[in-house]
């Protein structure tokens, strides 16, 4: 198995799409997949590097320019994802792949990027019917969850001593609180280590899972008005207030419409590379 890996290393091509599945289905450098990894990331690498070949033999490749500024500004994002320059430069060495070998591979994958762009900018519009029927036949992902208004007070705890003095401080504002629970805002200004402290604590509207989950529990069991016990999470202290509570509902159409739009209009655009690429398949299959 060693060698065949190393076989199917020598085609540059075929090894640029191979480093970039190993990111992009396992978020690993190709030199260390499993085989079984190996093998599933060769079979896609190698299904899209025979595709975009049929691809730039089109007649629309030779109106695919990319400037050689765009494809530097790519090869610096790619190196961007290591550690270092030099970890890069490794893994190429690791690949036997040339810098040079490197570059053209994504100069290419950056000119079928700009041909199926082409393709999908024939598709502009998204009429209002197919708005309307989109959002009457999948209303359930137009449902909002319950929401909360919520506020808070942190301290954070991120040494013993600092937690033993954090707990200290927010019990003591968490006493004071159970008898003058209107002067939250008063509490959160003067001793909350929260960037809302200023604004009184107030966080805003938040649905659940947008805050970690010892705290979405605890918001989502308080009543308006409330005001939580000590909260502790792995670095800081809280105490949260409910300031409202927002039943679930249905997103009316004149909102969802706004979501719709781009998503059928990328869906619409997908389709037509889709078609477009099955067709140029085929007439590759007749030729």
């Amino acid at each position: 198995m060693r060698l065949e890996r190393q076989h199917k290393r020598n085609c540059p091509t075929l090894t640029f799409h191979v480093m970039k599945f190993a990111v992009q289905d396992f978020q690993k450098n190709s030199c260390n997949l499993t085989n079984d990894e190996y093998n599933q990331v060769y079979q896609h690498a190698n299904e899209e590097m025979l595709l975009h070949q049929i691809i730039l033999s089109s007649s629309d490749a030779c109106c695919a320019i990319v400037p050689d500024d765009l494809i530097e500004c790519a090869l610096q994002a790619v190196i961007a994802e290591y550690s270092s320059n030099d970890e890069f430069h490794d893994m190429l060495t690791a690949n036997k792949l040339q810098l040079s070998e490197y570059r053209q591979s994504l100069h290419n994958d950056l000119r079928v990027e700009t041909i199926l762009g082409k393709v999908a900018a024939t598709v502009q519009t998204v009429t209002q019917s197919e708005i309307s029927r989109y959002y009457l036949t999948n209303k359930t992902q137009f449902r909002r969850p319950e929401q909360r208004k919520v506020s808070i007070i942190q301290l954070f705890a991120n040494t013993s001593a600092e937690e033993e003095q954090s707990f200290l401080t927010i019990s003591e504002i968490y006493n004071r609180l159970s008898f003058h629970p209107e002067n939250f805002s008063i509490e959160a200004r003067h001793f909350s280590e929260c960037d809302t402290n200023e604004d009184g604590g107030k966080i805003g509207i938040l649905g659940p899972g947008e805050l970690c989950q010892e705290l979405d529990s605890v918001l989502f069991s308080l009543n308006s008005g409330d005001i939580s016990e000590v909260v502790k999470t792995s670095k800081a202290y809280h105490i949260l207030k409910c300031d409202a509570i927002f039943p679930a509902i249905h997103v009316p159409f004149e909102e969802a419409k706004v979501q719709i739009g781009p998503l059928l209009l990328k869906k619409k655009q997908l389709q037509a590379c889709r078609l477009w690429l099955q067709e140029l398949v085929e007439n590759t299959k007749d030729s």
